[in-house]
């Protein structure tokens, strides 16, 4: 790659970095979709990472860049020359090898920064998602609960039941309250870690998130899980970068032990005017002018870059070592988060199919028997917080599968499941 290529590369990356215009309070609704994207432009940390890969970028320029001639002159004895020094051992190749590795590793840290991001996005969404589900739960609870408490205030009203029932009735009423309370303040501070992350004046104060929890069905092989993430995770292809980066430093070392030639040529003009107080410093002859080639190199007998090669080399190994436990690592990770998946999975499909229908039907039930006087009002308030502790439960499961899917797309480094 030519310099001038590397700058345009490096202009490509800083356009990206560039945060585009945008009107204050003009975003009222947003989707999953809109909250990654305008995380993935607005995001500081993001864009601090990207102009990390332009100034890593700029290295190469300067490792493609050959040693400038150094010009020398003297206007006492009228000599000028030139000096070009003459690298050996491949040097320059050497640093434009080291200086490419170092790109794609700012690349793919790049791009690991931008996967933890998506996650922790999807994670905060589903999280207001979770907040704004319990909140409408606890609101349509203390629309129910009010009908019973009008009904109970009427038969209260007629004597049929005692004070210190209606009296019950008010407390529990307190809590779903409290409920309705707590739920709005989750929500608030789920969108505030939202906002913070996408980091964008365009979102209004109450904005709305779009979507509802929902139980997809994906059933994926372990096996192919682990083979995905192999190939796709930054931060493995990271680090066996640096492998390859530190494999390179070892032949740049290598080559920084050979011995560099400087080249010279001279033009020479001496005066037979110059003051005889001068001498021996400048020759004092018939007046002539000549032209003379040179050469000069260091005499490698004490050092060789004996250290900075074995210095490399240590590296080296200590970096493939680093390599293989991050392979390891991401092992690890994807069996955790399959296993955290599919106990969430399994959590949420049973609250589906088994538990809250039979906690509604019991719910119906003990409203009936309360209403046509065959239960007390003690039944009738456990059987409400019992459902009312279900429906908070089973948003709860909903969001633990959700971000057990999230995990895994990202632990795999590509979304397996969306």
């Amino acid at each position: 790659m030519t310099p001038s290529h590397a700058l345009v590369w490096a202009a490509a990356i800083w356009s990206f970095v560039i945060p585009t215009q945008v009107v204050a309070g003009d975003i009222r609704s947003l989707s999953l979709e809109q909250a990654v994207e305008l995380a993935l432009q607005r995001n500081p940390t993001l864009q601090a990472q990207a102009v990390t890969i332009v100034s890593v970028k700029a290295s190469e320029v300067t490792a493609w860049l050959r040693p400038n001639p150094v010009f020398v002159s003297s206007s006492q004895d009228f000599t000028a020359g030139l000096t070009q020094l003459f690298e050996r051992g491949g040097k320059r190749q050497r640093r434009i090898e080291a200086a490419k590795l170092s790109t794609d590793i700012a690349t793919s840290e790049f791009s690991d920064a931008r996967r933890n991001l998506i996650l922790q996005v999807r994670k905060a969404f589903t999280a207001a998602l979770l907040a704004k589900s319990n909140l409408v739960v606890a609101e349509e609870n203390m629309k129910s609960f009010q009908e019973v408490e009008d009904h109970t205030r009427i038969r209260h009203q007629k004597g049929e039941i005692s004070g210190a029932d209606m009296l019950k009735i008010e407390l529990q009423k307190l809590q779903i309250e409290s409920d309705v309370q707590d739920a709005a303040l989750r929500l608030k501070t789920a969108k505030m870690t939202l906002r913070a992350l996408l980091a964008t004046p365009a979102l209004a104060e109450d904005f709305d998130v779009e979507g509802e929890l929902t139980f997809p069905e994906f059933d994926p092989p372990l096996a192919d899980l682990k083979e995905l993430a192999i190939r796709n995770r930054p931060d493995l292809h990271s680090a066996e970068t640096l492998t390859k980066k530190a494999e390179a430093d070892v032949r740049l070392a290598i080559a920084n032990g050979y011995t560099d030639v400087f080249l010279s040529i001279g033009y020479h003009h001496t005066e037979p005017s110059l003051p005889t107080w001068i001498q021996p410093l400048f020759p004092q002859g018939p007046s002539e002018d000549s032209v003379g080639l040179g050469v000069s190199f260091p005499i490698r007998i004490f050092d060789r870059n004996e250290g900075e090669i074995a210095r490399t080399r240590a590296e080296a190994t200590r970096m493939a070592s680093l390599a293989q436990a991050v392979r390891i690592q991401i092992g690890n990770e994807v069996e955790t988060s399959y296993a955290a998946f599919r106990a969430s999975r399994e959590r949420a499909r049973l609250f589906e199919q088994v538990y809250l229908a039979k906690g509604r039907e019991l719910r119906e039930i003990a409203e009936f028997n309360y209403n046509s006087g065959t239960t007390s009002i003690l039944d009738l308030l456990e059987v409400n917080r019992t459902y009312r502790e279900l429906q908070f439960a089973y948003s709860q499961a909903l969001a633990a599968y959700l971000t057990g899917l999230h995990q895994l797309n990202s632990v795999v480094g590509l979304d397996v499941a969306k």
